[in-house]
């Protein structure tokens, strides 16, 4: 006699950041900042708006919705300190531009790849020079950002300019 078993990943609740509350909305390469995030139960979607302004104010958010994965672009080092210290897996969206069903499929799939500690430093590190260059695009950086004297220099040439 064949017995045989189906195995089924049992799904909590997955979460990730959205651009819009709009149905099938465009993932947000934002983490703490998104406007609102998608909790998904392995069979039913709903988008809520991001009551917190940090990302490591959202991991107890998440924890109390019984959340076990967040799907990310981006993330901070503020909820990446406070994720590793659960058990809540970090799975990557991948590139470009992707949407809320392109992910529940991917992740239904098991196509989005898990992002070890090494890999989400590097994220954080990519997110981080992002947010310190941000202001300073137009302009080489050869140069100190926490002087403040490229911006004040910048400034003095053109008083219009809002650094």
């Amino acid at each position: 006699m064949l017995i045989s078993i189906i195995l089924t990943r049992r799904i909590k609740m997955i979460t990730f950041p959205v651009k819009t509350d709009k149905e099938n909305a465009a993932v947000s390469p934002l983490f703490g900042k998104a406007k609102f995030f998608a909790f998904y139960d392995g069979k039913n979607l709903t988008v809520e708006k991001n009551p917190y302004e940090k990302g490591s104010q959202l991991v107890n958010w998440f924890l109390q919705k019984g959340v076990d994965t967040i799907i990310i672009k981006e993330m901070g080092s503020k909820p990446f300190n406070k994720i590793v210290q659960t058990n809540i897996k970090v799975l990557s969206s991948g590139e470009g531009r992707v949407t809320t069903n392109e992910v529940i499929e991917k992740f239904n799939n098991n196509e989005l790849n898990e992002l070890s500690v090494d890999e989400l430093k590097d994220i954080i590190k990519e997110h981080e020079s992002k947010k310190d260059h941000s202001s300073c695009s137009s302009h080489n950086h050869d140069h100190d950002h926490h002087s403040g004297m490229c911006h004040k220099k910048m400034r003095s040439q053109n008083p219009y300019v809002f650094l």
